[in-house]
């Protein structure tokens, strides 16, 4: 076995040599579509928080003196919401903000950054990664914490439909979200047009002059309208970041974390998720050979 001092020393390479760990993710990925050609088709991108290995506090004790050195200084305040019996609230540490494939529940791409960053600024630069990596998402399901024009903005440039549901803004509280009407009714949706950038409506009897009309794309009314089939089935499908975060904490020993810094916190991440994706891949190799013999 390797001494603890050789692993520090392959770690500290590995980390200066990060290029090349990023290649191997690539590889194993290319090698995964290839295995399933439907893999990151669907994505989904979320969240989650990584509580730092130390103190964040600002002072040493209740009522004592200020913090004069944090052991990990890289890492920041952050809030995160409750999940089962934990409440939600403030927490010290670094957030790993991730797109996975909504089929197979396995990561695209990720990324790890302090817990002040804000999540919806990771949603262009996740997708950029994921299409270095060949993957072309013609969908991208986010949670409410996403809803604003720019995350929007940026999904449709890189031609991938958004799949967010709308906060409580004083525009959706206007009904401005809700589909166009006349005299016969609530109009129908009949199509949308990415070329074109919007979505067109149609009288339900037909009988207005004109009897349809585009309606432009925008955070309020999508191509994929929230209130068709098609749009419910692919936010279900946003439950797969959930799921894999899941996983990766606590089948993977993602967490807790034992490093500190955030170069560090980056390469223990890379190597979990690796590790992940190399057993899908052998899983995959190992059904199709099986597949193959029978």
């Amino acid at each position: 076995m390797p001494s603890v001092y050789a692993a520090y020393r392959f770690a500290a390479k590995l980390r200066a040599y990060s290029d090349l760990l990023d290649s191997c993710s690539a590889r194993v990925l290319d090698w995964l579509r290839a295995e399933r050609p439907e893999f990151g088709r669907d994505l989904a991108i979320d969240a989650s928080d990584l509580p730092a290995y130390a103190n964040g506090q600002r002072y040493v004790s209740k009522g004592g003196r200020e913090r004069e050195r944090f052991s990990d200084p890289d890492a920041s305040w952050g809030h995160r919401s409750a999940v089962s019996t934990r409440k939600g609230g403030g927490f010290y540490g670094y957030r790993v903000h991730a797109a996975v494939c909504a089929r197979t529940d396995l990561p695209v791409a990720w990324q790890v950054q302090t817990a002040g960053s804000h999540e919806s600024n990771y949603v262009a630069p996740l997708l950029d990664a994921a299409k270095r990596r060949g993957f072309t998402a013609e969908t991208t399901a986010l949670d409410m914490g996403y809803d604003n024009g720019r995350v929007y903005d940026e999904c449709e440039a890189r031609d991938s439909r958004p799949i967010i549901p709308l906060r409580e803004t004083p525009g959706v509280k206007r009904g401005d979200h809700r589909p166009p009407t006349c005299d016969h009714g609530t109009w129908t949706f009949a199509g949308s047009d990415p070329s074109r950038g919007a979505s067109k409506w149609r009288c339900p009897t037909g009988e207005c002059k004109p009897g349809s009309r585009w309606i432009a794309a925008d955070r309020l009314h999508p191509l994929v309208p929230r209130e068709s089939k098609r749009w419910k089935s692919l936010y279900r499908g946003r439950a797969s970041v959930e799921r894999e975060f899941g996983r990766l904490k606590n089948e993977w020993a993602l967490l807790p974390l034992r490093v500190r810094g955030i170069e560090r916190v980056r390469l223990h991440a890379d190597l979990t998720i690796l590790a992940k994706l190399a057993c899908a891949l052998s899983r995959a190799r190992l059904c199709d050979h099986d597949c193959v013999a029978a």
